[in-house]
């Protein structure tokens, strides 16, 4: 009876220790990621997203701010990695197409972007804490770590990027954008690169049809 309780003892020490094992190198992955935001957040010292301003949300064409509780859905937060995860990544990219290369067509799972190249738990739990504090509700956060997306409205935009939302009127159509480059607190500036769907405008495809081939 002894040796039946030692044995089945064994066994559950046995399948706790390789659950560790498989579990530690997820672990280290994630932790191994350094955190870019390091200063404490100031809501006075803010830094300009530069190029955040779409290229038709022009004076003539403006009619005008949206009112407060103007809803805006889908916003996404693009977030900056380092530079190291960029030379990192770039190599990568090189060897998935080099056929001498072991990395040759490996391509990445969502998740193993994210835990490689994406930005780090503990400046992810801080940008999402910072948009609900400005009482934003996000929606997701990219498994690849370098999106999030957010919902809010056109005054809490005001209140947290410093900048309106207006109308403007192109072609007959009407469109919604911000009218300036938005805002953020400097502290935040090293993880976020900057913010996409802030405005209505159609997106242009990225391909050209330049003919029929037959």
């Amino acid at each position: 009876m002894l040796i039946r309780i030692s044995s089945a003892l064994r066994k559950i020490f046995l399948t706790c220790l390789t659950i560790a094992l498989l579990y530690r190198p997820a672990v280290a992955q994630e932790s191994g990621i350094p955190a870019r935001i390091v200063e404490a957040i100031n809501e006075t010292k803010l830094t300009v997203l530069k190029g955040n301003t779409h290229p038709l949300a022009r004076k003539e064409f403006d009619r005008g701010p949206a009112t407060s509780n103007l809803q805006l859905n889908r916003m996404l937060l693009l977030l900056e990695s380092g530079p190291a995860q960029a030379a990192s990544l770039k190599s990568l990219l090189d060897q998935q197409q080099d056929k001498s290369s072991p990395n040759y067509h490996r391509w990445l799972t969502p998740q193993q972007f994210g835990q490689r190249f994406g930005n780090s738990d503990q400046d992810i739990r801080t940008i999402t804490s910072w948009l609900t504090s400005h009482g934003f509700q996000v929606n997701n956060v990219a498994k690849g770590r370098r999106v999030i997306e957010f919902s809010g409205t056109a005054g809490q935009v005001k209140q947290a990027f410093h900048t309106e939302i207006h109308k403007f009127e192109v072609n007959g159509k009407e469109y919604w954008a911000n009218s300036t480059d938005p805002e953020l607190p400097t502290a935040l500036a090293p993880g976020v690169a900057g913010i996409v769907s802030l405005n209505s405008f159609p997106r242009k495809p990225l391909y050209r049809i330049v003919g029929v081939f037959s």
